[in-house]
């Protein structure tokens, strides 16, 4: 008998012998034959998942009994279909309640600790969603727009209008306004300058108005409606008043300042010849430190020209004394 066979052997006796397959031996006694009887009955409980009864009721067994309503299937001979074991359900809610707390457990910690954390989720939400992006596109959209009319606007582009009046979107109606070309002497165009008069997008330059000469207008003007009312136009001198107020609107409206103030005007001239005074007295004290400047730096040269002069005399004396020559104080 070789060691394969004995060791197939062994494996079947002890497959037999935890599944109580092998026939009772001579040699066991009644003992242990209800013991292995005892151990199989066990088995197959477990196996078939038989609850446990109650040893303190004596009525237990009419719990696996099947009841006699009229309604049951006893008179035709139908068995009942065995129902769901009570175990088993309580086991299912068992986990659901368990599916249910771990549920809850893990909100509880992606909640937001503070409000700060809430909100910024929040704000996240919204930007994320696609209406708050569309807003966003359409309003990028009409900036780009509006920024691109007004670079037009300015370097000379000017929108054309339709037969009806309305102003026309296309680019085709788009048209650059015209620049002059700019003539010299010969009458030959001079490509390099511009006529910037012609362009009507450049930029007018601020004019900056003397307070004495708005003074003196208004001076004027006002003794022009007084020599009015004398002579008797009230109605003129009305009118010229309307006008000046309906200017003064105007002005403010577009956002132009309005010096129409008499204190205001002299106190605006007296500044300006303080600011004169000033300017003047730094204008000459500037004047005389670059004259001083210049004289300091004239008399450096001229001594500097005078040193050297002097030095190649001295020099000339000493090679002349070296080779014998006499002269006074060397």
């Amino acid at each position: 008998m070789t060691d394969a066979e004995s060791i197939k052997q062994k494996i079947q006796q002890y497959y037999n012998r935890v599944n109580n397959l092998e026939p009772p031996t001579k040699e066991e006694s009644a003992f242990e034959r209800m013991q292995s009887f005892q151990r199989r009955v066990i088995y197959l409980l477990k196996t078939h998942k038989v609850p446990y009864s109650n040893n303190e009721d004596d009525d237990t067994y009419e719990d696996y009994l099947l009841s006699d309503d009229e309604n049951t299937s006893r008179s035709n001979g139908k068995k009942k279909k065995p129902l769901r074991n009570e175990a088993d359900s309580d086991d299912d809610e068992n986990v659901d309640d368990r599916i249910a707390s771990i549920k809850n457990k893990l909100r509880q910690k992606k909640r937001p600790t503070t409000e700060k954390q809430q909100k910024r989720r929040e704000a996240k939400k919204l930007k994320r969603s696609k209406g708050v992006q569309k807003l966003l596109q359409s309003t990028a959209k009409t900036l780009k727009n509006e920024n691109i009319k007004q670079q037009k606007l300015k370097n000379g582009f000017v929108k054309m209008e339709n037969e009806n009046g309305e102003a026309a979107d296309s680019k085709a109606e788009i048209a650059p306004v015209k620049v002059k070309p700019v003539y010299n002497e010969e009458a030959k165009i001079v490509y390099s300058k511009i006529d910037f008069a012609a362009n009507p997008g450049s930029k007018a330059k601020k004019s900056h108005q003397n307070p004495k000469e708005i003074l003196k207008k208004l001076k004027d003007t006002r003794q022009h409606i007084n020599e009015l009312k004398e002579q008797g136009d009230t109605e003129k001198a009305a009118e010229i008043q309307n006008d000046i107020a309906w200017k003064k609107a105007f002005d403010k409206i577009e956002g132009k300042k309005v010096k129409d103030d008499t204190k205001l005007l002299q106190k605006a001239i007296k500044k300006r010849k303080v600011e004169k005074r000033v300017a003047k007295k730094k204008w000459t004290d500037r004047k005389e430190k670059v004259e001083h400047d210049i004289a300091k730096r004239q008399k450096k040269r001229q001594d500097n020209l005078d040193k050297r002069s002097k030095d190649k005399k001295i020099k000339k004396l000493k090679k002349a004394s070296k080779k014998g020559r006499i002269i006074a104080g060397y």
